[in-house]
């Protein structure tokens, strides 16, 4: 990954609760302290819509919606929802392109860590930190290298990503969703999936896991160290309970492996931490996890949420309708599913299922909740569980399906589902029995996959290949005589032979067969072979063998098709890949995958024969082949099988092709079946002449009428046996059968006990108060169990008295009549204990309500006393911060005090220093102008002043001399030493070595002088000066101020600069030196110029020049750079005459630098033009070098000078824009428009102006 530049902040982010608040303003507060730059944002997964804030987010602002927040919600725990939208998290904050740090809620920062993970994620796009640095021994102490690894090795609670993890983030975020356990091991295999740095700072991370590896200690400034070196940056406080300051984590509190009492350094960091979280609102401000429980304060079972989350993925993978969420706009449908019964448990619910599977407890009390502990599951759960908050009323389980009464009568039950079931139920039919699909009948037939028949009932369990035992079973019957002989020999007792029968579906015929053939796709004149692959039982159904049977019979031919009808494969996979493997290379073999039964038989029906060779013996699966073969022979399709037991009683050798196994085993030959399948095949009219032989000795030999007969008989020998042992079982007749009734009568009378102890103190009078509430319903319930229970017992008596008289002989001949009555008391009798079940639930319904209000009231109870208690500690909390207060303004007016008097000494010694400070700057000044005066004395004594009046000035470009008459410059200089320090330092910043700096108004060479003494011999000067005066002072301070070499490259032009070559009239300026106008226009040949059109700005003839007062005699250095300083001499800048005023020579700078051989290969770096409202002109005349070199340009305008030049400001500003500039003040910092920068101008006042350089860096 390329890296990523400029990476200088850092964003810190957690997951969090409400109720972890606490903990996350302490987290915020840590790191933004250690950070002061850095951001910090929280998200709060159970925040109610729009709580979002500054560093507060709501799962709305990552892009989780009302909906999906739903499913979440109901779907997982709070730690999970939380550790399911951490990757959301991260990748919504990463969007913004920089590096986002995730920190767990229970974190506290010590100190920095930007710049460890900072310039890791500049080459790296995901930051990982270890729990543990080294293994953890195997010591029994905890936690231990097996919970390591499931807890996962990296620590989820401390990562850091950068722009490139996002597709490392989506599949996190995908793997969670879908495996929310997951969420912590998932980083494990984040080395394969990122570029990805591991951060082994010992002083980063510190947790349970390694408390005992890092040894803590204090250093300089009460820093916390660790190992003695490393300072200590995070430490992550998960598990942490405040109740329990005495443990490191509250999660691992047998066998610690770090112990408090044994490291005193990390014993104060966690009462630190507890402090911390106290003054940030734990205990006081505490909110509870939104989604915990439904609106009515029901908690949720973490069971359920899992069963919630199996049947919404499963629903997502089906593209299906999920569940309803328990937290969406209909909260009602959700309860309506969790009321659902659990499979094959009915009157359970999905609720109470998952209470029961989450509490260990109730797994040992009720091993059979809804089976033999199913009433007293049902209690519990209307009882202590409605009372407990942990069960709905209206999700207490149901009773369960009523047992279908016993009719003692000769008939059979036949339960199960299938075509064996399908099958007996047709024979038990033809057989003339009664049956019936529910367990109603003495005699009752297991076929398999039905419910758990009731007592008093006499099982038969009919099994396929002796497989699948039935507990309680009187008999097994088998299909076949083979089958029974290997269960016998197994010692099973009580087996017998009843054959399946065979339905007569109709001779397929050549219609049939052509329509078969052209719904598989296969040519009406191949020869076709079907068979079987049921991957349930792969080894001994052994369709391999039938296909290298097939490659063995038509290993050269083409026109044969291989049709393999196959089930079980989603199933056992590994058999089914086996297959296909096996049969991929060769075109002429298909599989038809998970074929349903209609589907088969369809296969059948479009080929020529059917193959089986299958393996005999125990566990082999010779019925289940039988019963699919046999649908085939009814077909009249010939078969090659096995010759197998099974597949004897069915067909011989005269109706089939028999395949025999290898000498002493049960393998079939598949050598031999290829040659007899080629055989059978070569006349394919022979083969079906076959088949219709093996269909008329089925249906003679299996037809429904006979294995009808056959069913009878056994079904009457079993219902005989029956009666004979439930008459032996019968009570003793002396026994009152009315005696449990009488006495479960007195239950009615009871009354409920009050004046139980309790530890609520209004408890009797609360129950009393419940008692006269409820007092009218339970005298109605009263009446209606005792109506019932009156009627139970007259219908019970004359029952009684009923079997009396047939007992005791009366009646003989009236017995069908007592039967009748019987029937129809017995059918009385269901009815009164439908009633009696319907008042019992009824009951049950009122003991749950009764117990919700009285949780209720408990609760009510409870919010009393602990707000009372609440009271009463804020109360002593408040008189303890009172005290705690008073001492601290007692010691805070002390330390007032102290201060004041302390401040005061200050003061006085501040005084003191400010005195001295004073005489001693006094002195320093008084010593500074001693000395300049003996430097300038010093100075007259020894140099040979000038031809001219001047007087001299020390100051930072050294000894200059100035005319005496100056009252501007002299006078500055002289009380401050400098001149224009804000441009000159600019001008420094600016000028470059090998460039020319231009000094147009140069006067007596300020500025000259300071650029010539920096350039050195590297660069070039120019200076302008059209004032002989200030020229002649100009040449003498270069000669006294910059050293010999350097006064070589200085280039002295005595004329004034101009946008055209010709004569300008001069005057005295106010500011000493000269002032320059244009000669009047009408006197021809006095101030014109042929050239004026050469100027690259307006030529207007009223433009004059401003000198600053400096005078130039025009001198230039040697082209060779001879040593000398002297310049070549030119004609007097200035005529006089008494009737004419003076003049002065204008020059173009551009031809006139270019003309200069000193310079040829230099640039221009920096120009400063120094003549008031005559600046433009100037510039105009070097507009060419400009352009060429593009130079910073420091220009003096002043607008009122323009305008009297006849000039117009504006007019001006724009043209230096033409020539690549931008215009600004030089205190400024922003580019201004030419409107903009004359509306801020003084007109009367001159300003310097920048004109910088377009797209040049300054």
């Amino acid at each position: 990954m390329p890296a990523v530049p400029d990476r200088q902040t850092l964003r810190a982010c957690t997951v969090a609760t409400r109720a972890e608040l606490a903990a996350v303003r302490v987290l915020s507060t840590s790191f933004v302290n250690a950070h002061p730059d850095a951001g910090f944002e929280a998200l709060i997964v159970d925040a109610e819509p729009g709580d979002s804030g500054p560093g507060l987010l709501t799962p709305a602002d990552i892009g989780v919606d009302e909906t999906e927040l739903a499913y979440l919600a109901t779907a997982h725990t709070a730690e999970r929802l939380c550790a399911v939208l951490r990757p959301r998290l991260l990748a919504h904050l990463l969007a913004d392109g920089t590096p986002v740090l995730y920190l767990d809620p229970w974190t506290l920062v010590l100190g920095p860590i930007g710049d460890h993970l900072l310039p890791t994620l500049a080459h790296s796009e995901l930051a990982l930190t270890p729990r543990v640095l080294r293994p953890l021994p195997d010591d029994g102490l905890r936690p231990s290298a097996e919970e390591l690894l499931a807890a996962g090795v990296y620590d989820p609670g401390f990562l850091a990503v950068a722009p490139g993890a996002e597709p490392f983030l989506s599949a996190w975020a995908e793997q969670t969703r879908r495996a929310p356990a997951s969420a912590d091991s998932f980083l494990d295999g984040a080395p394969a999936m990122v570029d990805h740095h591991v951060l082994r700072e010992r002083g980063i991370g510190l947790s349970v896991w390694n408390a005992a590896q890092r040894e803590l200690s204090r250093g300089e400034g009460n820093t916390v160290l660790v190992d003695g070196a490393t300072p200590l940056r995070t430490v992550n406080f998960a598990g942490f309970d405040p109740q329990r300051p005495w443990l490191l984590s509250a999660e691992v509190t047998d066998r610690p492996r770090v112990l408090l009492s044994e490291h005193p350094v990390l014993a104060e960091l966690c009462a630190a931490y507890r402090n911390h979280l106290v003054r940030a609102g734990l205990g006081t401000d505490d909110e509870p996890y939104r989604f915990a429980v439904l609106p009515d304060g029901t908690a949720i079972p973490d069971p359920l949420r899992d069963e919630f989350h199996a049947a919404w993925s499963a629903a997502d993978r089906a593209g299906e309708p999920p569940p309803p969420p328990a937290f969406g706009s209909d909260g009602g449908a959700f309860l309506t599913w969790a009321r659902e019964p659990v499979d094959g448990h009915p009157g359970s619910t999905r609720w109470a299922a998952a209470v029961w599977r989450g509490d260990q407890v109730l797994r040992e009390r009720f091993p059979d909740p809804f089976g033999a502990d199913a009433d007293a599951f049902r209690d519990w759960c209307a009882g202590p569980g409605v009372e407990a908050g942990r069960v709905r009323p209206d999700l207490v389980p149901g009773p369960g399906v009523a047992e279908p009464a016993l009719l003692d009568q000769f008939g059979i039950s036949v339960l199960g589902r299938g075509r064996v079931a399908d099958l007996m139920r047709a024979a038990a039919r033809a057989a003339g029995l009664p049956t019936s699909d529910v367990a109603s009948y003495p005699v009752v037939l297991d076929c398999g996959g039905g419910p758990r028949p009731p007592a008093e009932r006499y099982l038969i369990a009919y099994r396929l290949d002796g497989g699948g035992d039935l507990p309680g079973a009187g008999e097994v019957w088998v299909p076949s005589d083979a089958t029974r002989a290997v269960l016998e020999s197994a010692g099973a007792r009580s087996v017998s032979t009843v054959p399946l029968p065979v339905l007569d579906p109709g001779e397929r015929d050549e219609e049939a067969q052509a329509a078969a053939r052209q719904r598989w796709d296969v040519p009406s004149d191949a020869v076709v072979v079907a068979c079987l692959a049921d991957h349930a039982v792969e080894h001994a159904g052994n369709a391999l063998g039938a296909v290298s049977a097939f490659l063995g019979a038509f290993a050269d031919r083409q026109n044969v098709m291989l049709l393999i009808a196959v089930t079980g494969a989603a199933e056992h996979p590994e058999a089914a890949e086996r297959l296909r493997l096996a049969t991929s290379t060769d075109p002429r073999i298909r599989l038809v995958e998970e074929a349903t039964e209609a589907q088969r038989r369809d296969v059948f029906d479009a080929a020529d024969c059917v193959v089986s060779l299958h393996r005999g013996g125990a566990g082999g699966c010779a019925d289940r082949v039988a019963l699919v073969l046999s649908d085939a022979v009814a077909r009249g399709i010939p078969v090659v099988t096995s010759d197998d037991g099974a597949i004897s009683t069915l067909l011989d050798a005269s109706s089939s092709v028999l395949v025999p196994a290898h000498p002493g085993g049960d393998e079939p030959d598949t050598e031999a079946a290829g040659v007899l399948l080629a055989t059978l095949l070569e006349d394919r009219h022979a083969a079906a002449k076959l088949g219709l032989a093996a269909r008329d000795q089925l249906l003679r030999h299996r037809a429904l009428g006979q294995v009808a007969e056959r069913l009878r008989g056994r079904v009457e020998h079993a219902y005989r046996g029956w009666r004979a042992r439930r008459a032996a079982s019968r009570p003793d007749p002396q026994t009152d059968p009315l005696a449990p009734l009488h006495a479960a009568r007195h239950a009615l009378l009871r009354r409920p006990d009050v004046g139980a102890a309790s530890r609520t103190p209004m408890a009797p009078a609360l129950r009393k108060a419940v008692l006269r509430v409820l007092n009218h319903y339970d005298h109605h319930v009263r009446e209606v169990l005792s109506t019932l229970v009156d009627g139970i017992e007259r219908t019970a008596t004359e029952l009684v008295h009923q079997q009396q008289l047939i007992r005791d002989g009366a009646g003989v001949d009236d017995v069908s009549v007592l039967r009748a009555e019987l029937d129809d008391l017995a059918e009385r009798q269901n009815r009164l204990g439908d009633a009696l079940a319907g008042a019992d639930d009824g009951v049950v319904r009122v003991r749950a309500d009764l117990a919700g209000l009285g949780r209720r009231l408990r609760e009510a109870e409870d919010a009393v006393v602990n707000e009372a208690a609440k009271r009463g500690r804020q109360v002593e909390t408040l008189a303890e911060r009172i005290d705690r207060l008073t001492d601290a303004l007692d010691r805070t007016l002390d330390r007032i005090d102290s201060l004041e008097e302390s401040v005061a000494e200050l003061l006085r010694e501040r005084d003191r220093k400010l005195e001295s400070g004073m005489r001693t700057a006094t002195q320093a000044l008084q010593t500074a102008d001693s000395l300049r005066r003996v430097v300038v004395r010093e100075h007259e004594r020894h140099a040979t002043p000038p031809a001219v009046r001047s007087s001299v000035v020390v100051c930072d470009a050294g000894l200059l001399r100035l005319p005496a008459e100056d009252g501007v410059m002299l006078p500055l200089l002289s009380s401050n030493g400098v001149w224009e320090p804000e441009l000159s330092a600019l001008i420094d910043s600016l000028v470059e070595p090998g460039g020319i700096f231009v000094d147009v108004g140069a006067y007596v060479g300020y500025h000259t002088v300071r650029v010539a003494s920096r350039l050195g011999t590297s660069g070039a000067v120019v200076a302008v000066e059209p004032s002989r005066t200030a020229a002649t002072l100009l040449r003498h301070n270069v000669e006294v101020n910059v050293p010999r070499a350097a006064a070589q490259r200085l280039v002295v032009l005595d004329a004034a600069a101009w946008d055209t070559s010709g004569t300008l009239l001069t005057e005295d300026a106010l500011t000493g030196g000269l002032a320059v106008r244009p000669a009047p226009v009408d006197r021809a040949g006095a101030a014109g110029s042929d050239d004026a059109g050469d100027s690259g700005t307006s030529s207007d003839s009223g433009n004059s020049g401003d000198s600053s007062g400096e005078d130039h005699s025009g001198s230039a250095p040697p082209a060779d750079g001879a040593a000398a300083p002297a310049v070549e001499e030119r004609p007097p800048a200035v005529e006089t005459g008494s009737d004419r005023p003076h003049t002065v020579r204008a020059i173009r700078l551009d031809r006139e630098i270019e003309g200069i051989a000193s310079l040829q290969g230099l640039h221009l770096s920096v120009v400063r033009v120094d003549v008031p409202g005559r600046g433009h002109r100037a510039l105009g005349g070097l507009v060419r070098l400009l352009r060429r070199d593009r130079p910073h340009v420091f220009c003096e305008f002043a607008p009122g000078a323009v305008t009297e030049l006849g000039d117009d400001p504006i007019v001006a500003l724009r043209e230096f824009r033409t020539w690549g500039y931008e215009l600004m003040l030089v205190s400024g910092q922003q580019p201004l428009s030419p409107e903009e920068l004359l509306s801020a101008l003084d007109p009367a006042r001159a300003t310097t102006l920048w004109l910088r350089p377009k797209g040049r860096a300054s």
